[in-house]
C-alpha cells in the first residue's frame, strides 16, 4: 500500500461496512465455500477475525443479515419438500431466524397490476429523464406519485437509527410466561423419542424478534402482544422449512444437520442389516441382500437405495464393485 510503507493493509468488507447496520446478500447459494466459512463466526460471534501477512485483528460485524437464494433445481417443485430444495449447509442455514420461501405463481389479477406498475415506472422514468413536456401530464403526475414512499427515507433512516439507538426494550412478567410456554410446549412433543422440534437457538430467535417487535413501537417493554405476533410468524416459518415430510412433525435436524429422525433411524437400521449380513458374506455384502433385508424390515427400496448413497458420500460406506458394499475400515 503506498500509504503504508510497502506493508500490508486491511480493507473492511460488507458485513464490517454493515456494523451496527444491516447487510443485504444475494444468490447466498453461490457464495465461495471460504466465504461461507467466513459467515459463520460473524453471524455467531458477530465478528470478522483475520490472520494474514502478519496481521491479526478482530473487526466488529455487529449486524442483521437479509438474505437470498435460489432453490438448487432453478424453481420450487411444490410436489418435492422444501428442505430438499435448499443447496445451502444445514449449519449455516440454521443460524437465521427467519427463512420463507418465494413462489411466483401466475395470477391473472395481481400479473396485471404487476405489468402496469413496471411499464407506469419505463413510462414515466423516460420523460423524467427527456425533460419533455410531452404526454399525458396527469398520468405523469399520478406515476410520479408512485415513486415516491409513502415515508420520507431520511425520516424513516431516522426512526430506526433513534430506536437501535434509544430504545432497550425488557421482556415483561407475561412476555416471559408467553415465550417459555411455546418453547415448553412445542419441546414437549420431542421427550418420548420422537424428532427435535426445535433447540434454543430458536429460542433466542424468538427473544430477538420479540425486542425488535417493541423496538417498532418505540417501546420499552416487551408485552404479551408482541410475543404473540412474533410467535405466529416464527411457526408460519418453521412450518415451511423444519417439517419432516414423511412424518409432517416438526424435527430441526432437517435444518442443523441437513437430515431428519426418520432417515437417521433408518440409516441405523442398514448400518445393523449389513453388520448382520457381515457373518454370512464376509466384509463385502451384496447390495441386493441388504435391500431385501430392509424391505423385510418394511422399508422401500428406493428409499434405502438413497441411504446407502448418502452413506457412501459421508463415507461410511463404499462400494468396491460388483454389486457389493463395505464399511470403511
Amino acid at each position: 500500500d503506498e500509504f503504508g510503507e510497502g506493508r500490508w493493509t486491511l480493507e473492511a468488507g460488507a458485513l464490517v461496512l454493515a456494523d451496527k447496520g444491516i447487510a443485504a446478500v444475494d444468490e447466498l447459494d453461490k457464495m465461495r465455500k471460504e466465504d461461507r466459512e467466513a459467515l459463520h463466526d460473524a453471524l455467531e460471534q458477530q465478528i470478522i477475525p483475520i490472520a494474514k501477512a502478519g496481521i491479526i485483528a478482530k473487526l466488529n460485524s455487529r449486524c442483521s443479515l437479509l438474505a437470498a437464494a435460489n432453490p438448487k433445481y432453478g424453481h420450487f417443485d411444490k410436489y418435492t419438500p422444501i428442505a430438499d430444495q435448499i443447496d445451502m449447509p444445514a449449519t449455516l442455514l440454521s443460524r437465521f431466524d427467519l427463512i420463507f420461501t418465494m413462489m411466483d405463481i401466475p395470477n391473472e389479477a395481481v400479473d396485471q397490476v404487476t405489468a402496469d406498475h413496471v411499464l407506469d415506472i419505463h413510462y414515466g422514468g423516460a420523460l423524467l429523464a427527456r425533460g419533455s413536456e410531452e404526454g399525458d401530464h396527469e398520468a405523469f403526475d399520478r406515476i410520479k406519485q408512485k415513486l415516491e414512499p409513502v415515508i420520507p427515507p431520511q425520516l424513516f433512516r431516522k426512526y430506526i437509527a433513534y430506536s437501535k439507538r434509544n430504545v432497550i426494550p425488557i421482556l415483561s412478567g407475561e412476555a416471559r410466561k408467553k415465550i417459555k410456554d411455546f418453547y415448553i410446549g412445542i419441546r414437549r412433543v420431542g421427550y418420548e423419542d420422537a424428532p427435535v422440534p426445535i433447540t434454543v437457538r430458536q429460542l433466542e430467535s424468538v427473544v430477538r424478534l420479540a425486542e425488535s417487535k417493541a423496538r417498532v413501537r418505540l417501546s420499552d417493554i416487551i408485552t404479551a402482544d408482541d410475543v404473540d405476533s412474533v410467535i405466529n410468524l416464527f411457526t408460519y416459518c418453521l412450518r415451511q422449512v423444519f417439517v419432516d415430510p414423511e412424518t409432517g412433525r416438526l424435527d430441526v435436524d432437517w435444518v442443523v444437520s441437513g437430515m431428519s429422525k426418520t432417515r437417521r433411524d433408518r440409516a441405523r437400521i442398514i448400518r445393523e442389516i449389513i453388520k448382520e449380513l457381515e457373518k454370512e458374506y464376509g466384509d463385502e455384502v451384496p447390495i441386493a441382500e441388504v435391500l431385501d433385508q430392509a424391505e423385510v424390515e418394511g422399508m422401500e427400496r428406493d428409499k434405502v437405495e438413497e441411504i446407502i448413497e448418502v452413506m457412501k458420500r459421508d463415507g461410511i460406506l463404499y462400494s468396491p464393485g460388483g454389486g457389493v458394499i463395505k464399511f470403511v475400515k
